[in-house]
């Protein structure tokens, strides 16, 4: 728990609420959402046709840049992640933030070379996967009604991407894709400075100035305990399951629905849409992590996101038009939502804290094979039967199986603030 005042006049029991605290909360949102590789890989779905006309390129193998970028990502995460635990996040952090800038804005010379494509999109995923030091940052930061702060911080990223495919589409069409990407990396290398002046290593009170007297209690197992557990393994393996079909039809998401009739501008419209929606859900979805005790929460908001994933293989003009594909955008967003802060809570609450950078590593990395290979699953289904609704039908299958996997989970093993701990959670 955070004893002790950290800036001038605040309390000694330090809410999650405190200037301090919220000042760094917005930076770290900024960083997740414009200085990372989400930014880079939010525009793939956007210039995936006219990058496929310029250079001839099939679906299959402009798709294959996110699996390069999930499995390059896979491959270092987990060394990344124990690097964060040992040395501290704020040198991965930055260095890796301005990394990303560089690449981002040399996707800008991309020749027709299928294999230079494929590097950029290597390069971002080894980069990119600094920004996991952030979940640590949250983590340690967040240690009173953790449910409800992680859903106010996920409120506020959900509001923030939803302007993200406007701004994308934007640039885009005023710039077209290299001048997308060259805006695009000047966007990353800006949160730079503000990253360097206000992100602080767990335990300090600023950009890395020592502070014993407001460290949190770095509490949890030792990462080969959490790798032992069939807990961590039942937690990744649902995740795996219900995020890699989502993942997968992410870059074709735009051409599917243009397939089912729908516009290029209904298609945009959908994003943001959905991503609104994320934001009622991730405040109910952090709400219930606070007042129900248990990890089987999640099992009703993951059976929310099948239903929404079956309805958007269903929709097209001809069929529910734009009435439903909003519903079916609705569904998918407020539940995605919903699970946006319960990923963190659920790891905090069965492995604690004393791990967490090295264990999300591993657990992305298994995360990043399945996603890796979902956009080339969703592609080649396109390219062998003209349709995408194979691959869709077969995801909403996936996705309600994984929702039913929390079901197999036991009590929490780490009590939250205020609460005697607990003993549960092999």
């Amino acid at each position: 728990m955070n004893h002790g005042s950290t800036w001038p006049g605040e309390p000694a029991f330090e809410s999650d609420f405190s200037p301090r605290k919220l000042l760094i909360a917005f930076v770290v949102l900024l960083g997740t959402l414009f200085g990372s590789s989400i930014l880079p890989f939010s525009a793939v779905g956007l210039v995936m046709i006219p990058m496929t006309s310029e250079f001839g390129w099939g679906r299959t193998e402009f798709a294959g840049g996110v699996t390069v970028l999930m499995w390059s990502g896979a491959l270092s995460a987990p060394f990344i992640g124990r690097y964060v635990d040992r040395m501290g996040v704020r040198p991965m952090i930055i260095g890796g933030t301005a990394v990303v800038a560089l690449i981002t804005m040399s996707m800008a010379l991309q020749t027709r070379h299928i294999l230079h494509f494929y590097l950029y999109f290597a390069l971002l995923g080894v980069f990119g996967s600094t920004a996991l030091g952030y979940s640590k940052v949250i983590g340690a930061l967040f240690v009173h009604n953790r449910g409800k702060a992680l859903a106010i911080f996920g409120v506020e990223s959900s509001l923030a991407m939803a302007a993200a495919p406007i701004l994308i589409q934007y640039l885009l069409d005023h710039f077209g894709w290299r001048g997308l990407f060259l805006c695009l990396g000047l966007i990353i290398m800006a949160m730079v400075p503000a990253l360097w002046l206000v992100l602080p290593e767990p335990g300090t009170d600023r950009a890395g100035t020592p502070a014993p007297h407001a460290a949190p209690q770095i509490t949890g197992m030792e990462g080969r305990e959490v790798f032992r557990s069939p807990t961590f393994w039942i937690v990744t393996l649902a995740g795996l399951v219900a995020t890699a079909p989502i993942t997968g039809l992410l870059p074709h998401y735009v051409p599917y629905l243009i397939s089912r009739g729908f516009s290029a501008g209904d298609a945009v419209s959908i994003i943001s849409v959905t991503t609104l929606f994320m934001a009622g859900g991730t405040l109910l979805g952090g709400f219930a992590l606070d007042k129900v005790q248990t990890a089987k929460v999640v099992t009703p908001f993951g059976l929310i996101s099948a239903l929404g994933l079956g309805l958007m293989a269903l929709v097209s003009v001809h069929f529910g038009n734009k009435a439903l594909l909003f519903a079916a955008a609705g569904l998918l967003g407020f539940a995605g939502g919903a699970q946006r802060p319960m990923a963190t809570y659920l790891q905090l609450r069965f492995f604690g804290l004393r791990a967490f950078a090295e264990v999300t590593g591993l657990q992305g990395a298994f995360l990043a094979v399945g996603m890796g290979i979902a956009p080339l699953a969703v592609g080649l289904s396109y390219d062998l039967t003209g349709s995408y609704q194979p691959a869709l039908f077969i995801m909403t299958a996936m996705v309600a199986l994984a929702a039913c996997a929390y079901l197999l989970l036991g009590p929490y093993r780490y009590a939250a603030p205020g609460e005697g701990n607990t003993t549960g959670g092999n």
